[in-house]
């Protein structure tokens, strides 16, 4: 399976992590929970993702419609185009037009990237590298029509579990950067795209974990080994989630007892 994996995503991972998402029974369901914590998710993930300094209650505000004062514009834009490409996700997964392809990826990054990157809404047209990694660097532009096409391919066929398949798809986007910028922030909401579709609870990166996921994922970007990035969504799962977890501990004590 590692080969399958390099051969088709250009990264692997050892094992098979457990991720603690609840089922929410529906995709309907799964979306009205997304909804309904719209602005925690939005101020988790630009904190976490790209260290944007607006606060809890300023998120709710610029998601509300409403300027606020003590932040950058570019900060503040940064915000407002999330939400609207989180909108954007809902209403794809509640129509049942949500797919693991470039045009759902590029539909979110018209809306999370507008006026931010250097071109939107499409895959990047030039080469690009990654700040503060040194030993690899993203694929050329004219081979990302292809590697998309392949990779997401495999994802949605050969990884089975939906949240495993849902956590990939982020760092499989994330290391290939298909677009200019916005890359983190479109790529989570295509994981959360493959949980909604599959009547599973949302997954963000919280606040507090930030530090820890920027040098795992440093880590991840120069070797290809996604092995502790999906050890590090497992263990934030089980913090979003600690009773799914410690039901699913239950229950593998009770196996092994038997």
């Amino acid at each position: 399976m590692k080969e399958r994996m390099v051969r088709n995503l250009d990264l692997f991972w050892e094992g098979r992590p457990y991720f603690s998402v609840p089922n929410a029974a529906s995709a309907r369901d799964a979306v009205k929970i997304f909804s309904k914590n719209l602005v925690s998710i939005t101020w988790n993930s630009m904190s976490s993702l790209e260290r944007n300094p607006t606060s809890l209650p300023q998120t709710e505000t610029i998601l509300g419609g409403q300027s606020v004062s003590g932040i950058g514009i570019d900060d503040l834009l940064q915000v407002k185009r999330f939400g609207e490409g989180a909108k954007k996700l809902m209403a794809l997964v509640s129509e049942d037009v949500f797919r693991l392809d470039e045009k759902t990826a590029c539909a979110l990054h018209e809306l999370v990237g507008k006026e931010e990157a250097l071109t939107w809404g499409k895959f990047r047209d030039r080469l690009v590298t990654i700040r503060d990694i040194d030993h690899y660097t993203p694929p050329e532009s004219a081979l990302l029509g292809k590697i998309a096409e392949r990779g997401f391919s495999f994802l949605h066929n050969e990884i089975e579990q939906p949240a495993e398949r849902a956590v990939a798809v982020f760092l499989f986007m994330t290391r290939n950067q298909f677009f200019h910028d916005a890359n983190k922030r479109t790529a989570s909401l295509m994981m959360n795209g493959v949980l909604l579709q599959n009547g599973l609870f949302p997954v963000t990166v919280m606040n507090r974990d930030s530090e820890e996921f920027h040098t795992k994922l440093r880590d991840f970007y120069n070797t290809g080994d996604a092995t502790a990035m999906m050890g590090f969504f497992a263990g934030t799962t089980a913090r979003l989630y600690p009773e799914e977890s410690s039901r699913q501990h239950t229950v593998e004590t009770r196996q092994r007892m038997r």
